[in-house]
């Protein structure tokens, strides 16, 4: 069998052709570099010696028919070389008296490839081509010759392409190759999008194909070239491979797919349209992209990037109050969670602290706030945005009023700034909302109690929860809006008083932690269920906080920075695990930092 390559048609042992002088000065070296071993020399003089009596079939005790052709060898060569030779000898000379006379026929081998076996075993030589590696390997693994299989297989590596990786894979898996299998496999992750444009691709079995078209690891610049990669493939013999269709496609992530060429290539393939099962992945696909600000509910494999397109999943930690001169900072930071650590990303062009900061769309805003800790005149109108893809922040259409201590939610599109105080220090109950598409700020109703340093959280409806009402005192009382009705409404308050809380939502649940009650700093913790309209306690945190950031990574909470129980500026970072009502300890901040906003996004490694 024949495997190409664009390599050198053959070599020796993956090395410079062998001349008879090499070939002894190169056997006999220490392997210091220095002078020839003696017992080295010795051993290859006389394994030299053995060879050219088999040649001459001086003192053979063994005669072996292959193919047709007869091969005279020494027995106890033979058994010193291959573990398969001395069991065979072993047997023949306790079970027949006259095994002496007979010859060794060997079937599983053609005479060629025993011709070069022999050569191997009796000096250590031989040459390997694209056209007899096949055949050597296989004999190698049969005769359980491990030195010439590991040969085989540091030759294969070597020649590996796009043409013959998946040959060789195939080749490394039938003889227990494991280092060979692994490279081989590694290379065709690496090299997919190249390997599904060969004839090779084209007739490899639905099992392997779903292997690579399921992995996270298989490398691609764009999601569609998975989906061309399947078409290819089942459109090679459609009659039969169409059944296989509606498995490989599920591991399409239709999401991450530009909404054009799902509409102008997917869904126009008679394919597609006829198989049923690909309308509700389309539909995921729509959903995704025409509700960006709900894409947390629809977090699945399909959303996930895949790790070689280089998006990983991170925290950033935006703006806040830094050291001992309570610096207000611009800084941006991003908690990987794949690695447990922070790092810098690119400042924004305004510092602020308190302020609001949301995702929408592709982007993070962050809006109003303060340049100086604690002073009202310092409140900020402007609004900035954070492209993950170029990691630069960009000014957008300030807000029609300066706010401080407020919040900033996305619901269905838009972005709502919610209460705070303004620079005369008065809190607000005006809430206004913003249109990306237009880049224009409106009033909503207000709401129907002042607040500043709310928690804000949104399903169908903006929660606002708790925070300092217009005398200075803490709130438990919380209300929602509605944005069909453009009406708000209130819901079951609290348990606690709290203000300056951490606050998300996780499965439709509102999670709202820490804050100050008035006269205490809180690490208890409170759940709301909009369906019972009921809240209740959850496990307390590891430590009181208030004024921290908070964000959602599936069904984790993470609480970043802020004030400690005696107003102590914090680095630490907890993590609330919502499904077993855990707490635990997570990579600290670079700096101790309050007054920071936080939210979770996908962005290219490049950047961390």
């Amino acid at each position: 069998m024949k495997i190409d390559a664009q390599s050198p048609k053959a070599f020796r042992d993956g090395a410079p052709p062998v001349t008879p002088e090499s070939k002894r000065a190169g056997s006999v070296t220490s392997s210091t570099g220095g002078a020839p071993n003696p017992g080295h020399l010795y051993c290859s003089d006389m394994m030299k010696t053995m060879n050219e009596f088999r040649e001459a079939n001086i003192l053979c005790d063994v005669t072996m028919c292959v193919g047709g052709k007869t091969f005279s060898a020494h027995r106890t060569v033979l058994a010193a070389a291959s573990p398969y030779f001395k069991a065979l000898f072993a047997s023949t000379l306790t079970n027949s008296s006259d095994s002496d006379c007979k010859p060794v026929v060997l079937t599983d081998i053609d005479s060629d490839c025993m011709g070069n076996l022999l050569n191997y075993i009796y000096t250590g030589d031989i040459e390997l081509t694209q056209e007899n590696i096949k055949d050597v390997i296989s004999a190698a693994n049969y005769m359980l010759i491990t030195s010439l299989k590991e040969r085989c297989t540091k030759f294969l590596r070597k020649i590996l392409t796009p043409k013959n990786c998946l040959c060789i894979e195939n080749t490394a898996s039938q003889y227990n190759c494991d280092l060979l299998k692994s490279t081989a496999t590694n290379f065709i992750r690496e090299n997919f999008t190249t390997i599904a444009e060969t004839n090779e691709f084209l007739e490899m079995d639905v099992e392997r194909l779903s292997d690579l078209v399921s992995s996270d690891d298989t490398k691609i610049d764009r999601e569609e070239q998975i989906y061309e990669a399947i078409m290819r493939w089942v459109k090679r013999e459609p009659d039969s491979r169409r059944e296989h269709f509606k498995e490989l496609v599920s591991y399409v992530r239709f999401p991450l797919i530009s909404p054009y060429y799902l509409m102008d290539h997917v869904e126009q393939d008679e394919i597609v349209r006829s198989t049923p099962e690909c309308i509700a992945l389309l539909l995921e696909a729509k959903n995704y992209h025409m509700l960006p600000d709900r894409r947390w509910q629809l977090k699945s494999t399909r959303t996930t990037p895949r790790t070689s397109m280089g998006i990983v999943n991170g925290i950033i930690a935006v703006g806040g109050i830094q050291g001992p001169c309570s610096s207000v900072v611009a800084s941006t930071s991003c908690y990987l969670l794949c690695r447990n650590q922070w790092f810098v990303l690119s400042k924004m062009q305004t510092p602020r602290c308190r302020h609001g900061l949301a995702v929408t769309g592709e982007f993070v805003y962050a809006a109003g706030g303060q340049y100086r800790e604690g002073a009202a005149q310092s409140s900020l109108a402007n609004v900035e945005r954070y492209d993950p893809k170029t990691n630069t922040w960009s000014s957008v259409s300030q807000m029609l009023t300066r706010r401080s201590l407020l919040n900033l939610a996305a619901l269905e599109g838009f972005l709502y700034a919610v209460g705070g105080c303004d620079e005369n220090n008065m809190r607000l109950s005006s809430v206004e909302r913003y249109n990306p598409t237009t880049d224009s700020w409106k009033f909503i109703p207000n709401m129907s109690t002042s607040r500043s340093s709310p928690s804000v959280a949104t399903d169908k409806y903006i929660y606002v929860i708790g925070g300092v009402s217009y005398v200075g005192m803490s709130l438990n009382c919380a209300e929602r809006y509605d944005p069909r009705f453009n009406t708000w409404q209130r819901i079951a308050s609290m348990n606690c008083c709290r203000a300056s809380a951490c606050c998300a939502v996780v499965n439709g649940k509102i999670y709202v932690i820490g804050g100050w009650d008035g006269t205490t700093h809180l690490n208890s913790g409170e759940c709301y269920d909009p369906e019972l309209d009921k809240w209740s306690f959850i496990s307390p945190a590891l430590s009181a906080r208030w004024d921290a950031g908070v964000a959602v990574d599936s069904e984790k909470l993470y609480l970043v920075g802020g004030c400690d129980r005696n107003a102590v500026c914090t680095l630490e970072t907890e993590c609330y695990n919502t499904e077993n009502d855990t707490w635990c300890k997570v990579a600290s901040l670079p700096v101790a930092t309050h007054g920071l906003k936080c939210c979770t996004i996908q962005l290219p490694s490049k950047f961390v």
